[in-house]
Parts: structure tokens; C-alpha cells; sequence
């Protein structure tokens, strides 16, 4: 979804009543999520994409879910 429409508020929303109902709930977000893809993300906002190739821009968002699913999604399971 774009920026700014809520999916952080939905997903709050959603984690409060799964935890209510017992469950174990990991929460993360994308770019970002791990301190390497927190630093990529950081180079996506600040640049605003601005002069970055489609396909670069892209490569930074899957090296940020690579380490994301190696440090967080993986060990979660």
C-alpha cells in the first residue's frame, strides 16, 4: 500500500487481538526490520528514489528481505 494509508494502524490492530487470543506474534517491517535493512531503507527514503534505477531500487528491497527472513522470519518458525 502507499505511504501514509493506514497499514501500520491495521496491522496494530490485528496484533493486539491475536496476542488477546494467546497467540505469539512477530511484527516487523519492509525495507527495514533488521539494523542491514534498516540502513537500506534509509538510502531508499532519503533518495526518494530519485536517480536510482528501477532495477537497483528493487535489488535493495530484496537484499532487505534476504536478511530479513535470515535474521527474524526464520528463527520466528
Amino acid at each position: 500500500g502507499a505511504n501514509g494509508c493506514g497499514k501500520s494502524t491495521q496491522m496494530e490492530k490485528l496484533v493486539q487481538v491475536l496476542r488477546s487470543e494467546g497467540l505469539d506474534v512477530l511484527t516487523t517491517r519492509e525495507p527495514g526490520g533488521t539494523p542491514i535493512g534498516e540502513r537500506i531503507r534509509a538510502v531508499l527514503l532519503v533518495s526518494r528514489t530519485h536517480g536510482l534505477a528501477p532495477l537497483a531500487e528493487v535489488a535493495l528491497m530484496f537484499a532487505s528481505r534476504a536478511q530479513q527472513i535470515r535474521e527474524n522470519i526464520l528463527p520466528a518458525l
